[in-house]
């Protein structure tokens, strides 16, 4: 008879506040993953693992925010790029890319689809225009000293380029929709609309938010509108893309004169809404006056009409996994704590629980990330008696992609049953909505094979050294919720991973061994995990 001994173990782990930025086909967010573990009550048995994805919110974000750290860290220095050409937006790119204004990543690609969040659309202004200060700067109670955009942040909001949102938050790892770039740089570049009909052009005019009108007809005036594929679609909720904000702001950069048009030739050219057959630049306005320039600065702050955002989590959605690993991890920067309880072990009627910490090595975007876990078993027994150091290198992948190996229980110290368990996982993030906090907006895959715990029942009885699969879906259902289906190898586990409040803390409860095949029936466990970065 396979016994578990009564030990939860989760692990949380917070991704940098850059770090939200990356890879897949978001946000930049979801990062590296927190594990729940039970064993045994019997040391000389096998023990099974629950894992619950509480970071993997974040790392996901990272993987799912493609626009990654590669603009904070000016890595991959190249004027072109392999993915770009024959894009619609290789001119506006490419010119970018050569005053350094935007970068590529370390494999070479810059990832055009990618979003954008607003740390990285500060970066990308206080790179692109000489900032002055207009106003005094703010302390944002989400934006730490040391956040990687800190600097950045602060200038793009002291020269009115930038705003916050009410009770001095600024959401630095929420992808920025594509009406939000433009009252950014209409308000920045001191713009005003002569006549705001000029919105009556796009079919979707009925879609732009209230405060954004003005400004979007400012940039519609000054041919900063840049719409692909349709020049009549504005798409002003979609979350901009890379290709999106490098066609807003070289245009920008063309209307306040630091860089010339495009080539009449530029096939780019048929996007830019107000072309004219040649090319020039509008002449430039006559500059309000200062009272009128502090009014519009007012005016296009994004405060009420979305003031919905304000409850958002920095990293929207939960974890995707509540007994086995994905390919997600914690980098350089992250680390994370967790505490777990079961109401009772598997074969027993005895209640335990677990603590975990650890931290995060590398980085998955730009080379390999290298995540270290620390596990304390058999809490409410013979504690800090029994536990184990698990490793997982991991690396974020384009279009949504990750890959880790990794050994549960590589060291151990005391009884953990199991012993070690070697495996590897790919993930898979698929956004499914534009903006992450309407319902069902993405669901990630994870597939992988393992020996050890992740064996069937059968061939841990026997003795047998097997691999076997495993895998997990979870779902974001709501914006703070994730729902979730875990098969660990040896049973089925449904759960839900909840982030309550607008931070990393994540509560995952589930039913393990729902089907029953392996042990005495399903069994409760809870999972409370903490992230934190440095």
């Amino acid at each position: 008879m396979l016994i578990l001994k009564p030990a939860i173990y989760i692990l949380a782990a917070l991704a940098i506040s850059n770090l939200g930025q990356i890879a897949c086909a978001s946000s930049s967010v979801e990062l590296p993953d927190s594990h729940i573990r039970v064993s045994n009550l019997n040391s000389q048995d096998n023990a099974t693992s629950f894992k619950v994805n509480a970071a993997h919110l974040l790392q996901q974000q990272a993987a799912q925010d493609s626009s990654t750290k590669a603009d904070s860290y000016n890595i991959a220095q190249a004027t072109t790029f392999p993915d770009i050409q024959n894009n619609w937006a290789q001119s506006f790119i490419e010119a970018l890319a050569a005053r350094n204004v935007i970068s590529g990543f370390p494999d070479g690609t810059f990832r055009p689809d990618a979003p954008v969040t607003r740390a990285q659309f500060a970066a990308m202004i206080s790179k692109a225009f000489p900032l002055t200060q207009q106003r005094e700067g703010i302390t944002f109670n989400d934006v730490p000293s040391f956040y990687w955009a800190s600097d950045a942040i602060q200038a793009a909001y002291q020269s009115g380029f930038l705003a916050g949102y009410p009770n001095n938050i600024f959401l630095p790892e929420q992808n920025i929709p594509r009406a939000q770039v433009l009252v950014s740089l209409a308000s920045g570049l001191n713009l005003t609309a002569s006549d705001i009909a000029i919105l009556d052009n796009f079919q979707d005019a009925a879609a732009i938010p209230d405060f954004a009108r003005n400004a979007i007809a400012a940039a519609t005036e000054n041919r900063i509108v840049v719409n692909y594929p349709n020049l009549a679609t504005l798409n002003p909720n979609q979350v901009a893309t890379r290709a999106d904000v490098a066609a807003f702001i070289y245009q920008a950069l063309v209307r306040n004169g630091t860089l010339p048009p495009l080539e009449p030739t530029d096939v780019a050219n048929q996007y830019i809404v107000g072309y004219e057959t040649v090319a020039t630049a509008p002449e430039p306005a006559t500059p309000p006056a200062e009272q009128e320039v502090a009014q519009l600065r007012e005016q296009f702050r994004i405060e009420p009409p979305t003031i919905v955002d304000t409850i958002r989590p920095t990293v929207p959605g939960g974890g995707s996994s509540v007994g086995s690993p994905t390919a997600f991890g914690a980098d350089w920067g992250d680390a994370f704590l967790g505490a777990s309880f079961q109401a009772r072990a598997r074969n027993t009627s005895r209640s335990d629980g677990g603590v975990s910490f650890g931290f995060g090595l590398g980085d998955a975007e730009r080379a390999v990330g290298l995540e270290v876990a620390v596990s304390v078993v058999d809490l409410l027994g013979d504690t800090f008696e029994d536990g184990g150091v698990s490793l997982k290198l991991h690396r974020v992948l384009p279009n949504n992609f990750g890959v880790a190996v990794g050994v549960e229980n590589a060291t151990t110290w005391g009884s953990t049953d199991g012993g070690s368990s070697v495996y590897g996982v790919v993930s898979k993030i698929i956004p499914l909505r534009d903006d992450p906090a309407e319902p069902l907006s993405k669901l990630t895959l994870s597939l992988g094979l393992g020996g050890g715990r992740f064996r069937s029942e059968s061939d841990v009885n026997d003795g047998n050294e097997t691999v076997n699969v495993f895998g997990s879906v979870g779902l974001q259902a709501l914006e703070r919720v994730s729902l979730i289906a875990d098969w660990t190898g040896q049973d089925l586990n449904l759960g839900a991973s909840i982030v309550p409040f607008n931070f990393p803390l994540i509560i995952t409860p589930a039913i393990a061994d729902v089907t029953g095949n392996a042990g005495d029936g399903a069994r409760f466990i809870l999972g409370v995990g903490y992230a934190i970065s440095f």
